[in-house]
Order: C-alpha cells, then structure tokens, then sequence
C-alpha cells in the first residue's frame, strides 16, 4: 500500500471520528475534509482515478462514501464511474444507521439533481 493510500484511509477514519462528513456543510472548512480534497487531487492529477475509485470497495469509516464525492466534485469522471458513485450516494441516503448522515446525502441529491 503506498503512503498516499494509507494517508487517505487514515484520514478518512479520522474525519469519521470527527464527525467530518462529504455533504456536511460546515465540514467544508476542516482540515480533514481538505486534506482528503488534497489526496484526490493528488490521483486526478497523475491521471490515477481508476486507482482512487478503488476505495469504492472500502465500506469502514465512509471511505466509499467519501471517494464517490470526491471522484464526482473534483475529478472527471466517465459516465459508469460517476453512475457507481452516485449508487453509493443513495445507498447511504437511506442508511437507517445514521439518519443525520442519510438526510444530508438525500439533500446532496436533491441539489445536485441526483434522485
């Protein structure tokens, strides 16, 4: 596993703990949620965004939830890739384990014209 794979998972765990969250509006600003902005600039700058859509297959911490938000608002995506993480998106829109964090992913979709 590279640094920068094991920087991002960690960061993830972190933010999970932290209650930092890809469509929690006042987690915009915290270092957790820019750091992992950074992380997935760094893959879409080496053209790596295969790589990085591998962590769609990491459940723990919303490491998946967090790469389907990162990969549709920052990187360029084809249409079955932004198709698997808009999945990922409503799957946790419906989540009955976190209903602070189904709500937010359910207004995200809504913004974003995502239903």
């Amino acid at each position: 596993m590279s640094e920068l794979q094991t920087r991002y998972l960690f960061q993830c765990k972190s933010n999970y703990y932290d209650n930092i969250r890809p469509s929690r509006r006042e987690s915009f600003n915290e270092d957790g949620y820019l750091m992992l902005v950074e992380i997935a600039k760094t893959y879409f700058a080496k053209d790596e965004l295969s790589h990085f859509a591998a962590f769609f297959q990491e459940y723990q911490y919303c490491v998946n939830l967090w790469t389907a938000h990162l990969i549709i608002e920052y990187g360029e995506p084809n249409i079955d890739l932004k198709r698997k993480a808009i999945e990922i998106i409503k799957r946790y829109s419906t989540t009955p384990l976190n209903e602070e964090l189904a709500k937010e992913e359910k207004e995200w979709l809504l913004k974003n014209k995502f239903k």
